[in-house]
């Protein structure tokens, strides 16, 4: 005999309305094209990435990427706010340590990892691959969002009185600013070795440590 209690309630069903069902097929269309654009950059560097060729790569005319990102430079934005995702995670995955200045050089080593496995991102966040690109207030966001473990570690160092600095923001820009440095010249040829690159960039996070914390923590 015909049980209607075995049938699923309508009431737990989940009705995706037009609007919200067009919504989410625009959001994965436009996730797909950054992922496009993202793999021709890794492969052929920035300055392959034009609107027709991330266009011939998903097969889809060079109207719909302009209607959904405005132009390269929206495009751009985009490369940039998920190299932010790329690096946030990066950091993340680094095992929580005790010992502030042993988490502080393997969040280092993270940031040096990142910049050889995501060069292409690395420079349009911080070596100005796009030059149509400035980022605006949602993109620095975005790079303090990634940055957000360091500057808790950072903070937390002041807090234990390990540093004497009481700025944490300065303390981070300063580290930054130092281990970037490194990275720029090595990724602008000026320093062509990848050893040698990587011994100045251990010696700088060693020198940074050796400058903010107390000699007794």
């Amino acid at each position: 005999m015909y049980n209607s209690s075995k049938m699923p309630s309508i009431d737990t069903r989940t009705v995706t309305t037009y609007p919200k069902a067009k919504l989410q097929h625009t959001e994965i269309l436009k996730l797909n094209i950054i992922e496009a654009a993202a793999s021709i950059m890794q492969e052929y560097g920035p300055e392959a990435v034009t609107i027709r060729k991330v266009a011939e790569k998903m097969e889809c005319p060079t109207k719909i990427i302009y209607n959904l990102f405005g132009s390269k430079e929206g495009l751009a934005k985009q490369l940039f706010l998920e190299g932010c995702k790329l690096l946030a995670a990066a950091f993340q995955a680094v095992p929580k340590q005790v010992d502030l200045k042993l988490y502080l050089r393997d969040l280092g080593q993270a940031y040096w990892d990142f910049s050889r496995n995501y060069t292409s991102y690395y420079m349009v966040m911080f070596g100005g691959a796009f030059s149509e690109f400035r980022p605006e207030e949602e993109s620095l966001q975005a790079i303090t969002t990634a940055l957000q473990q360091v500057i808790t570690i950072i903070t937390k160092a002041i807090e234990q009185e390990l540093i004497s600095e009481k700025d944490p923001i300065l303390v981070v820009n300063l580290v930054w600013a130092s281990l970037h440095g490194t990275i720029h010249l090595h990724l602008g040829g000026h320093i062509q070795n990848e050893t040698t690159a990587k011994t100045l960039y251990d010696k700088s996070i060693s020198n940074l440590i050796d400058t903010f914390f107390r000699s007794d923590s």
